[in-house]
């Protein structure tokens, strides 16, 4: 597999947010998280916590710390 730096988006979400910031380029971190909300994993990964996203938006690093639900079958 390929590794990478960079969480997965969803790409509505992304265009939706290109568009809004070609109508307002002066548009905020905030209101560009609106419409970009979080990493959209595609393991379904729940994150805990926006501090770390809201931190890699402004600088470009940051922490997101994720974690899994499994269900367990038995026979």
């Amino acid at each position: 597999g390929m590794a990478t730096n960079i969480p997965p988006h969803n790409l509505t979400e992304v265009v939706n947010a290109c568009l809004a910031l070609i109508e307002n380029p002066d548009l905020s971190i905030e209101a560009l998280i609106d419409h970009i909300p979080a990493p959209d994993f595609p393991t379904a990964a729940i994150i805990n916590g926006r501090a770390g996203i809201v931190k890699a938006y402004h600088t470009g690093r940051g922490k997101v710390l994720i974690r899994a639900k499994t269900d367990i079958e038995t026979d």
